[in-house]
């Protein structure tokens, strides 16, 4: 079945279910990297906001042979337990004196979001782009955020400059960071996916679980057990890869090493650092990264095939793969 066919079922489906004072909507929503996704909305009396459901999963899975009842069962759970039945104040996005105190920014891909950059104010940053949103303070609405676009700053009449200094206070302060060796990152996805299943059979024995966890981790190889590195995010694993801006972090994390570091995007949630300890091969991190990128990542969640260096004498990061080009190119001149 055809998306368009697809979508004018479920928004039939749910406008009967609604009744003649809801307000079905279907639109397409552009996302990280371009990548286009098809949401609806169920708009209520006497609110002025909506949560908006993306249908294409449901597409892939009543092709898989999911029946429609059992798909419209829940996304009509999804629409109105997520749903917000007042009117919101708007003040708070409207005014940049009280704007400003939730601007953060983030990291994302400039090439793959052209488009999108024509749009919305944004700094370089090797071939990556700084760009900013406004997150939402309630808690219901989980990572929500609205994202600044140029159009913004003239009601606000601030220019670029502002709205960066401004992210660069908040978003250490309200999105603070966390570095984990990924060898306990490893443990603790064991811990939870074990505790899941054995809760799921009736059985929360927390140090049953940690025996189980424990065992399975002494069976990986020493190699996982003992790799050298370390996942950077922030507290809510939600576009932390931007951590790496952080004033002072990597700095301190290389001198607690006595190393200079590899930065992997592992994705725009999060990064990787490798102390560089002479023996790593910089193509291969890069082949790696491209895999992960290739094989394990939504379109929407990937940073860049790129590799970065952090190094500790001029405090700078640094692409490896532009150097790399530029030594190829000289090679076949």
């Amino acid at each position: 079945m055809e998306m368009i066919e697809f979508q004018e079922k479920i928004k039939k489906a749910l406008q009967e279910y609604g009744g003649s004072e809801m307000t079905v909507r279907i639109s397409k929503v552009r996302k990280n990297n371009g990548h286009i996704l098809t949401g609806v909305s169920m708009y209520k009396p006497g609110s002025n906001i909506t949560p908006t459901l993306y249908i294409d999963d449901y597409l892939k899975r009543y092709e898989e042979g999911i029946t429609f009842g059992e798909i419209m069962k829940d996304i009509i759970y999804m629409l109105e337990n997520y749903a917000i039945d007042r009117e919101l104040d708007i003040s708070f996005f409207t005014e940049w004196d009280r704007a400003k105190r939730r601007i953060v920014y983030r990291l994302i891909n400039a090439e793959k979001n052209e488009e999108l950059l024509k749009e919305v104010p944004y700094i370089p940053f090797m071939d990556l782009a700084i760009v900013f949103y406004y997150l939402m303070g309630d808690k219901s609405m989980g990572n929500a955020s609205i994202m600044i676009h140029k159009k913004h700053l003239a009601v606000w009449e601030v220019e670029e400059k502002s709205l960066y200094d401004v992210a660069v206070k908040n978003t250490h302060k309200m999105l603070p960071y966390a570095i984990q060796n990924i060898s306990q990152l490893m443990r603790d996805v064991l811990f939870e996916n074990i505790g899941k299943q054995m809760g799921e059979k009736g059985c929360t024995d927390k140090e049953c679980v940690e025996e189980i966890t424990d065992r399975m981790m002494e069976q990986l190889s020493p190699i996982h057990q003992q790799v050298n590195m370390y996942v950077l995010s922030n507290n809510s694993r939600y576009y932390g890869a931007a951590c790496i801006l952080y004033k002072d972090l990597l700095r301190k994390f290389a001198e607690s090493h006595d190393a200079d570091i590899y930065i992997l995007p592992s994705s725009v949630h999060e990064m990787i650092l490798l102390p560089d300890r002479g023996g790593e091969d910089p193509v291969k991190l890069a082949e790696m990264v491209r895999d992960v990128n290739d094989t394990q990542l939504s379109p929407e969640e990937v940073l860049s095939d790129s590799v970065y260096y952090y190094d500790r004498k001029s405090g700078e990061i640094r692409m490896l793969q532009s150097e790399q080009k530029a030594a190829d190119a000289a090679v076949t001149a």
